[in-house]
């Protein structure tokens, strides 16, 4: 069902007055300051959004959107929102999704795999993910050591053909999706659409 237009409304006054200075008044991620930003803004209108709880090259849900809004994405210019009311937020989440005419398509309603909860850290999990690490070549672009020196890494470019660099993982704190094991494990089974981020859920077991 549409938004309430009053709700939407909302959503333009509040993204005028805090998001377009980067994603740009048309959600084409080319405001004013977006030249000044690495990696640069979002533009809603591809329809492509990294940070979901659904497949890969599917749209978000609207609690995908509003988590983004909320919690921000470390490590790049999109600061977390507080502040902002709950209003305010449904309001954005509606208005964001008026960029791409995708959130109209029935045929393209987004479906949130199941995220189990993580298990505890143990020796033998610790094991088992570095030989995953290392079948999977992960190295190739995150690096052996986990530091973002892999071999790929200074070729590789978003869908925009912009120069992305892949996590450096052993700093948890920049990890665009949030640093718990669940996170990592969405990140892992979501994929991160628009980057070479693959998703695995395909071709992993969840164990």
């Amino acid at each position: 069902a549409a938004p309430p237009p009053d709700l939407v409304e909302l959503g333009k006054t509040t993204f005028q007055k805090h998001c377009s200075q980067c994603h740009g008044d048309k959600g084409d991620g080319q405001g004013y300051a977006a030249v000044h930003l690495l990696p640069g803004p979002r533009d809603f209108t591809s329809g492509k959004f990294k940070l979901r709880t659904t497949p890969s090259g599917q749209l978000p849900t609207d609690a995908d959107l509003r988590r983004v809004i909320r919690q921000g994405m470390p490590y790049t210019s999109m600061p977390a929102w507080p502040q902002l009311t709950d209003d305010e937020v449904d309001g954005l989440v509606a208005y964001v999704k008026t960029f791409s005419a995708d959130f109209t398509d029935p045929s393209l309603a987004p479906t949130p795999i199941e995220l189990p909860v993580a298990p505890p850290w143990s020796e033998e999990s610790a094991a088992k993910g570095k030989e995953v690490y290392a079948s999977l070549g992960c190295a190739r672009c995150h690096g052996e050591t986990g530091h973002d020196e892999g071999p790929s890494a200074p070729t590789l470019k978003d869908d925009k053909g912009r120069p992305i660099r892949p996590a450096d993982l052993t700093q948890r704190w920049t990890f665009r999706g949030g640093p718990r094991r669940e996170d990592i494990f969405r990140t892992f089974s979501t994929g991160l659409n628009g980057t070479p981020m693959p998703s695995y859920i395909d071709s992993l077991d969840v164990a």
